[in-house]
């Protein structure tokens, strides 16, 4: 309880450098070695794996809830609604793979 609000202000008071000069060296210089505009791109290919990761998570999880309606007819109904939000959710993380990832294209692509 808390202890996530105290720990930033003993991080932020520990700092020697103000916050001006801590973000110009983080705008300008690499990230942990790696010059900054790599850094930038192997993040976004990150995020957008991510996104599709979600997005076949979530198409497995339609699958399953679709063979569970079978299975189950007396909650088909509950299963197949399920199955539907899954599937909404993987189309967005589709979309949100395609429109936010480094290059767009392909969003399976993996």
């Amino acid at each position: 309880m808390g202890s996530g609000n105290r720990a930033l202000r003993v991080k932020a008071r520990g700092s020697s450098r103000n916050a001006e000069d801590r973000a110009a060296t983080l705008a300008d210089g690499p990230v942990l070695g790696v010059p900054r505009a790599e850094h930038k791109r192997e993040t976004e290919e990150y995020a957008r794996q991510a996104m599709v990761s979600s997005a076949q998570a979530h198409d497995r999880a339609a699958m399953m809830l679709e063979r569970m309606a079978i299975a189950h007819p007396e909650e088909a109904d509950l299963h197949l609604q399920s199955a539907t939000r899954h599937r909404m959710w993987a189309d967005n993380d589709r979309k949100l793979a395609e429109e936010y990832g480094p290059r767009g294209g392909d969003p399976d692509r993996s």
